[in-house]
């Protein structure tokens, strides 16, 4: 007798067993699923507080025109460049050149501009500093590090 001998009448009970189990596998009781965690959402955002100020409090920098202390054009602000805490640090002016041709960039030190009000609420820019501290300025280079910036002589101690 061999290993794999198998009799007749097993042979046919075969194909009844392999029935019968597919018949009594969808009567066996499923184990039930365990719901899904909820994904917990952020709360809301609260709604953003609002402030008011009153006209002529505030405006803006860019694109003014900006005048030297002898109310003489200098130029106008294209850009002001800030430090890492959100601080005006310099402002850009396009100085010189007409409609464009002939200009260039100079960056002045925020300290040197004063903006002074004025009825229409726009107010006037003033520099601290002269035609030829601003045409003694180096050209202002976006991609220069160190950044060059022309400030108005400090004021020191008298010397006796």
């Amino acid at each position: 007798m061999s290993l794999f001998h198998i009799s007749a009448s097993r042979v046919r009970l075969f194909p009844v067993t392999i029935l019968l189990f597919a018949m009594a596998l969808p009567h066996v009781p499923a184990r039930a699923q365990e719901p899904a965690q909820a994904v917990p959402h952020p709360p809301a955002a609260s709604a953003a507080t609002q402030e008011t100020m009153a006209r002529g409090e505030a405006t803006g920098t860019l694109g003014r025109v900006v005048i030297g202390p002898d109310a003489k054009v200098v130029g106008r602000i294209i850009e002001v460049l800030v430090d890492q805490a959100g601080e005006p640090r310099a402002a850009v002016l396009d100085v010189g050149g007409f409609l464009g041709v002939g200009s260039r960039r100079v960056a002045v030190a925020w300290r040197a501009l004063h903006f002074n009000p004025s009825p229409d609420g726009q107010g006037r820019i003033v520099l601290d500093m002269t035609a030829n501290q601003i045409r003694a300025t180096p050209e202002y280079k976006a991609a220069d590090k160190p950044v060059t910036v022309a400030a108005p002589p400090q004021a020191g101690p008298a010397h006796p």
